[in-house]
């Protein structure tokens, strides 16, 4: 049995005076962070100490009209949180993130933000400078979140994921996101990796475990319960899940490898059932590394994490 790794929690402030952070957040004023996700909005303030005040929660229709879903984004900010000098939004790709313009290409949710300036719509509902505005991609916020203040402990080398609806991967050196290179997959996004011809997601998201589930068994559950059925000894969960991780260690270990990954983070819905999936996705990574990095569990939340790494990627932009 793999022992999972005790999940570390870096100081705050440490995390913002390491000498190797390749930007000075403490030159960084106090921003707004938002975190739009598929479901739901968040905002809250963040100052450069990485703590979180004024936090702010509400629903989200992804796909409702565009002026109703950049309505719903405006009114989770509330009046105080414009007092601060910048808003840093943490937004789900494909995105345009430099010109603030919606790609959603290929893609359901938020389909109808398509080639919408988001930046121009935001700053006129807010009364804001669009310049005081800057994006980044909600994974990377993830990761990054996690890397300054939770689970990813300022590791030198840090890989973020997160597992649920689809694959949200970020590959972070000294905290800053590489995209480029022969060390990360295309543009630092792992669901762009093939398994046997198809992409990752179609043998680890959600949907992929359901659909596995529904084949063996006969019916329709969502991957909680499938893990549930896991711990009461259903041989066909356990062995479907366990069969999801060897795969995604599989694909992982090359790109782990060739990054140097001192630690893999994991965070989204799937990441609650922990206990069973990060054994054997660990074991498969000892099975193909000389080293195998240890594999923790995000431990802020996606929503703080997020909050968090917004401040940290748009700090320089």
């Amino acid at each position: 049995m793999v022992t999972l790794p005790e999940i570390v929690i870096a100081p705050r402030r440490r995390a913002l005076e390491d000498e190797h952070m390749h930007r000075d957040h403490r030159r960084s004023p106090t921003v707004t962070a938002v975190d739009i996700g598929g479901t739901h909005v968040s905002a809250a303030i963040v100052d450069t100490e990485l703590r979180i005040r004024d936090e702010q929660r509400r629903p989200l229709d992804a796909d409702a009209p565009a002026h109703q879903v950049l309505d719903q984004i405006a009114g989770c900010v509330r009046e105080r949180h414009l007092d601060t000098t910048r808003i840093a939004i943490a937004v789900p790709g494909p995105f345009d993130y430099s010109r603030g313009i919606g790609d959603f290409e290929g893609v359901e949710k938020f389909a109808r933000l398509r080639a919408v300036d988001v930046r121009e719509e935001l700053a006129s509902r807010w009364d804001r400078d669009p310049g005081t505005l800057r994006f980044v991609n909600d994974a990377e916020a993830f990761g990054l979140g996690e890397w300054a203040a939770g689970a990813g402990g300022r590791a030198r080398r840090c890989v973020s994921m997160t597992l649920g609806t689809g694959i949200g991967s970020a590959f972070i050196d000294r905290g800053r996101c590489l995209t480029t290179g022969t060390e990360v997959p295309a543009d630092g996004n792992l669901h762009t990796v093939e398994v046997d011809g198809a992409p990752l997601e179609e043998h680890v998201s959600r949907r992929a475990l359901i659909g596995a589930f529904r084949d063996r068994a006969g019916r329709t559950v969502d991957v909680a319960e499938i893990a549930e059925l896991a711990r009461r000894g259903h041989r066909d969960a356990a062995e479907i899940l366990t069969a999801g991780m060897e795969v995604l260690g599989t694909a992982l270990a090359p790109w782990l490898r060739a990054f140097r990954a001192e630690r893999l983070v994991i965070g989204g819905s799937m990441a609650a059932s922990a206990d069973l999936l990060f054994p054997p996705l660990h074991a498969q990574l000892t099975s193909l590394m000389t080293a195998a990095p240890p594999v923790v569990q995000g431990a802020l939340g996606a929503e703080r994490a997020s909050l968090i790494g917004a401040l940290i990627g748009t700090s320089a932009r």
